[in-house]
């Protein structure tokens, strides 16, 4: 299973500002004091070998990861601005032939998980098959009211591809190729769902918008197998630990709640997702470093990666 980040925001995209471009240009430049770039190779060697918050960014979209399972299984999780990207280059292969398939499970309804659809081009391509899976008993609806005429001018029901809903019982557990796929509710105001892929021993869990604070010990017996041992997690990690202290009530974690659930699950990698539209990529970067350095003195000898999610990410499951 490959897995790839197209969208990783949280609740509104934040496309960087001119200003924070010059910023990282004379970050860029100041480094470069003392390197021999007189050729374009070593120019090159140089931008290449920038840390991600000074020679990229971490990205603006809302949240969309893609999986894909060979060349036949394509499913995403949620449907936020970064789903608009991931559709062009879907376009370049079956989906604009019209003979797609995809498999979109969305975590709930909130903008920001939804509000790239109406704009994911394979939707509008005649023979394409987009299934929408979610808990949520009433997806069909919810997704047509954001495309009503108040406030989109092409509704759902214009949309030329075969779009079906396949709404999931609590606790269920289906089967999609080699793929078994499983959900779990999370906490955050409104329901939010997590779902967790397992494939011939690997598995991969999407659990964005959830509050992993202060979790109690019947809830932490109720999360930590869902995320058990899994190579992959992608959890929600919008705020700094006091943020989240003084928004505790508003459905997310910190990069170091994440850490404590991953070390208490034995996972594999964890990846922070759903960054707050307010921290730059500076921030961003200062809340990986102090992750990594949380996670390095809680581990012991437990093998665990934290990686900081960005569009274009890539990762094999």
């Amino acid at each position: 299973m490959i897995v790839r980040f197209w969208g990783v925001r949280g609740s509104i995209p934040a496309p960087m500002t001119s200003h924070e471009v010059k910023a990282k240009i004379v970050w860029a430049l100041r480094m470069a004091m003392g390197h021999n770039l007189g050729d374009e190779g070593a120019l090159k060697r140089f931008v290449d070998e920038l840390p991600q918050h000074i020679g990229g960014t971490y990205g603006g979209n809302t949240p969309c990861v893609q999986l894909q399972s060979g060349d036949t299984t394509t499913i995403i999780f949620d449907a936020g601005s970064g789903i608009r990207a991931l559709g062009l280059d879907l376009m370049e292969g079956s989906f604009g032939q019209g003979t797609g398939t995809c498999h979109l499970f969305l975590s709930h309804t909130h903008w920001d998980h939804i509000q790239g659809l109406p704009f994911f081009l394979p939707a509008h391509v005649p023979g394409n098959r987009i299934i929408i899976y979610s808990p949520h008993a009433d997806m069909e609806e919810r997704l047509k009211a954001q495309q009503a005429p108040a406030y989109f001018p092409v509704p759902l029901e214009s949309m030329e591809a075969d779009i079906e809903f396949f709404p999931l019982a609590e606790a269920e557990t289906i089967r999609l190729d080699e793929l078994r796929v499983s959900s779990i509710e999370l906490k955050h105001p409104g329901g939010s769902f997590g779902y967790r892929v397992e494939k011939q021993g690997a598995s991969f869990v999407y659990a964005t918008d959830t509050a992993l604070n202060d979790l109690s010990e019947s809830e932490q017996e109720q999360f930590t197998p869902f995320f058990s041992h899994a190579k992959v997690v992608v959890i929600d990690a919008q705020y700094t630990a006091e943020e989240a202290a003084s928004k505790e009530t508003w459905g997310h974690s910190s990069p170091l709640a994440g850490v404590d659930m991953a070390l208490r699950a034995g996972v594999e990698t964890l990846v922070l997702f759903h960054h707050e539209p307010t921290h730059d990529d500076q921030a961003l970067h200062e809340k990986f470093e102090r992750a990594r350095k949380y996670v390095e003195s809680k581990r012991q000898n437990q093998a665990c990666a934290v990686l900081m999610a960005y569009e274009g990410l890539q990762l094999a499951v």
